[in-house]
């Protein structure tokens, strides 16, 4: 597993990175799928494909002057474990706020 948590951010990142892409096309991607509700600048989504490069759960390649962006199969069973922790923690919140409306 990863050696750090994966942030909401990272967790996005890591789930675009199932087909080959580059930082431009996430960036476009979540503004676009998100209603530009969440947005993500290059700083941001450089140091997040930084830390998901260093802890082995993406892979990149140099094509030109761009980097393509894949995830590993140890990035995707993190991202599996990650999603499925949070989903928890997130069912547990909403199981509160509904007995609080009670």
């Amino acid at each position: 597993m990863a050696q750090f948590e994966l942030t909401e951010i990272g967790l996005l990142v890591l789930s675009l990175l199932t087909t080959r892409t580059h930082g431009y096309d996430i960036m476009k991607t979540i503004e676009n799928d998100l209603e530009g509700e969440v947005r993500i600048g290059p700083a941001t989504l450089y140091t997040s494909l930084s830390k998901l490069v260093a802890s082995g759960l993406c892979l990149f390649e140099q094509e030109g002057n761009k980097k393509l962006y894949r995830i590993t199969n140890q990035g995707y069973d993190v991202l599996i474990h990650e999603f499925e922790k949070k989903r928890l923690v997130l069912d547990y919140i909403g199981e509160r706020l509904q007995q609080n409306e009670n």
